[in-house]
């Protein structure tokens, strides 16, 4: 009796949860508007601008102030919006980062890339995919999330602030 009780909690539950998981709406590309009503609704700082060539962008303010640009990648044609993300952020230290510490913070950890820009000045970057479908909310908010990790470890491991 007791295993029939356990099943009939478990449909339940299924069931109360179902219109929750449904209800956020899986897309394969978004737009400056979807995204800043995320953060808004999140509560982070953040401005909207845009490239010369008239792209979204949008500054967000990070970790202990600090700040990350979020560019829109892959403008499809064929429908609206765009089916990548990036963030980026990036310091200027007037060439004082070895090469041999970008390498050992890319080879520790995941979620980032680190590496030398043109100027010899540390960035770190972190891509996301919309193209196969995502619940853009949750996604969003997760790439934030593992971005303001890796940035926190790059900035003490690589840039030492």
């Amino acid at each position: 009796m007791g295993s029939m009780n356990n099943i009939k909690a478990l449909i339940v539950m299924a069931l109360l949860l179902a219109p929750a998981a449904l209800a956020q709406k899986v897309v394969t590309a978004t737009d400056a508007t979807q995204v800043t009503r995320v953060l808004a609704a999140n509560g982070y700082k953040f401005s909207l601008d845009s490239e010369n060539d008239g792209t979204p962008l949008i500054r967000l303010q990070i970790g202990d102030g600090y700040k990350a640009i979020l560019f829109f990648y892959d403008d499809d044609p064929g429908q609206p919006g765009y089916e990548s993300l990036q963030l980026y952020a990036g310091f200027s230290v007037d060439g004082k980062i070895a090469l041999a510490t970008v390498n050992d913070w890319n080879y520790n950890y995941r979620f980032g890339k680190v590496y030398l820009d043109d100027e010899l000045d540390p960035v770190i970057e972190s891509d996301l995919d919309l193209s196969g479908g995502v619940a853009l909310e949750g996604t969003l908010l997760v790439f934030i999330q593992n971005f303001e990790a890796a940035f926190d470890s790059f900035v003490e491991e690589v840039v030492g602030e």
